[in-house]
């Protein structure tokens, strides 16, 4: 792979699902690239398409859903063009992902040590996993012996002791942590997290997003973080991709959108976060809800709930406008355009949406 060619290279995906006599558009035309090295945060509220999204990346999409077009390249090959045993060949070696639930992630009825000895095992990233008997043996303490490094390199203690545990006999940050090191056993180049700090308090949260900041830069391991916490991701990534109602409304780096934010459901966002140091802080929500993705308006799709909506708003869809050097905004009102007054403005939006 060429050096200057993204890790990933997502183009126009659109992963569908079926409902009665409608489609619900989960993940609405989505684009963007990703670095060897790079972390890059996906944002939003529940219902946006973000988990979606991780998912259609490693075709994981259940019948009747799919990913209904549009590419998907890693390491410039398209994953939507694999077979399912190449894809299978992909997933936890190249590509692996930190789901969102642990309890329900990982089977109650194995122990914690053989979960993630199987990604080995499954791979063949230890030995000969085909080796007969009784090579199997010498095969199964060298994979053991790599688990128990994993562990203790994502900071589960007394990995001898604990290889033998069973989920239910670990602490949510434990399970997590377990998590990680299924995820980091075949040593991927991309790792997806689901909101990998879900129902974690706020200290063991800071632990696991150290823990996953030491790999990327130990490993060079690339990350995409799926979060609805915004000042999370713009401690932890270097990019961050906003997403409402199955499509990215706003995109650069995290100074972009943290001190410039362009979109008005963006701002939203940032306003809706407790600040450290002042006193009498008003916490302003963003009215409304997330629209029906399956109802979703042929224009812009923020506009119910924007106190800056106007009627070029409702007129058609909203193009993805560069309003500086790689900062993407889906907005008319606060594109650089507005303040070019000597220019044509409804000829300008004609253009950009006719691109």
């Amino acid at each position: 792979m060429n050096s200057n060619t993204p890790l990933l290279e997502v183009n126009k995906i659109n992963s569908v699902f079926p409902s009665g006599d409608k489609i619900v558009r989960a993940v609405n035309d989505v684009s963007f690239t990703l670095n060897e090295g790079e972390i890059l945060g996906i944002v939003g509220e529940s219902g946006c398409g973000k988990s979606t999204m991780l998912l259609s990346l490693l075709r994981l999409i259940r019948y009747p859903g799919k990913v209904e077009s549009g590419e998907i390249r890693f390491r410039g090959d398209d994953l939507l063009q694999m077979s399912n045993s190449q894809m299978r060949a992909m997933r936890g070696k190249e590509i692996a992902m930190i789901f969102q639930d642990p309890l329900s992630t990982l089977n109650p009825a194995f122990t914690v040590g053989e979960q993630i000895r199987e990604s080995l095992r499954l791979h063949n990233i230890v030995g000969n996993s085909n080796a007969p008997w009784p090579f199997d043996r010498v095969q199964r303490e060298q994979e053991k012996q790599r688990v128990l490094q994993i562990m203790e390199e994502v900071g589960i203690p007394s990995p001898m002791d604990r290889y033998a545990s069973y989920p239910h006999q670990f602490s949510g940050g434990m399970q997590q942590r377990t998590l990680i090191a299924i995820a980091l056993a075949c040593n991927p180049k991309l790792l997806l997290a689901d909101e990998p700090t879900t129902a974690l308090d706020v200290t063991i949260q800071a632990q696991i997003m150290n823990l996953m900041k030491q790999i990327n830069q130990e490993r060079g391991t690339a990350i995409i973080l799926v979060t609805h916490d915004l000042g999370l991701a713009a401690e932890f990534c270097d990019r961050i991709a906003v997403m409402y109602a199955g499509r990215i409304v706003e995109q650069g780096t995290v100074d972009e959108i943290v001190e410039t934010p362009r979109h008005p459901y963006t701002q939203g966002l940032l306003n809706c976060r407790p600040r450290i140091g002042e006193r009498q802080q008003t916490i302003r929500p963003i009215d409304g809800n997330v629209p029906s993705l399956a109802n979703l308006p042929n224009s812009c799709a923020f506009a119910s709930r924007c106190s800056f909506v106007k009627d070029v708003c409702n007129e058609g869809p909203i193009p993805l406008f560069e309003t500086e050097h790689g900062h993407l905004n889906r907005c008319l009102l606060t594109s650089d355009y507005k303040r070019l007054p000597e220019w044509d403005w409804d000829s300008i939006v004609e253009q950009e949406r006719a691109q």
